[in-house]
C-alpha cells in the first residue's frame, strides 16, 4: 500500500486556487471598462461583420471533409508502414495490401452508390 501523504497535493491545489482567484480579482479591479457602442459589436480580425454567422453549407462540403479525414488517416497509416517496412517484412507488405484493398473496395462502393456525385440531381442507387 502507498503511504505517501496527500497534504502536498491539497496545498498545491489551494495555492493554485488562490493564484487564479487573485489574478481574476486584480484584472477586475485594474481593468478598464468601456461602454461605447463600437466595443459591443463583434468583429473578425479588425473587419466589421457584413452578414449573418448562420451560413448554411451544402452537405457536399461536409462529405468532402469526411473523405479528407478518411484519406488523411489512410496516408498516416501507410506512412507509418513505410517507415518500418524493413522490420515488418513480407507479412507487413501483405497486411498493407489488405488495408489498401479494403479502402479501395469501400471507395468503389461509395462511388457506385453515388456518394461521390456532386451533381444537383439526386440519383437513386442501382440495385
Amino acid at each position: 500500500m502507498n503511504d505517501s501523504p496527500l497534504w502536498p497535493l491539497a496545498v498545491y491545489f489551494l495555492l493554485v486556487l488562490v493564484v487564479v482567484g487573485g489574478m481574476v480579482l486584480i484584472s477586475w479591479a485594474l481593468g478598464q471598462r468601456h461602454h461605447e457602442m463600437a466595443t459591443a459589436r463583434p468583429y473578425e480580425s479588425g473587419v466589421a461583420r457584413t452578414g449573418t454567422a448562420r451560413v448554411r453549407l451544402d452537405v457536399k462540403f461536409y462529405l468532402n471533409a469526411v473523405f479528407f479525414v478518411i484519406f488523411d488517416l489512410e496516408a498516416a497509416f501507410v506512412f507509418a508502414w513505410a517507415v518500418s517496412v524493413r522490420e515488418l517484412g513480407w507479412s507487413g507488405f501483405v497486411e498493407i495490401l489488405i488495408f489498401v484493398g479494403v479502402l479501395l473496395a469501400s471507395l468503389a462502393y461509395l462511388w457506385r452508390l453515388g456518394a461521390l456525385d456532386w451533381s444537383s440531381a439526386r440519383r437513386r442507387p442501382r440495385r
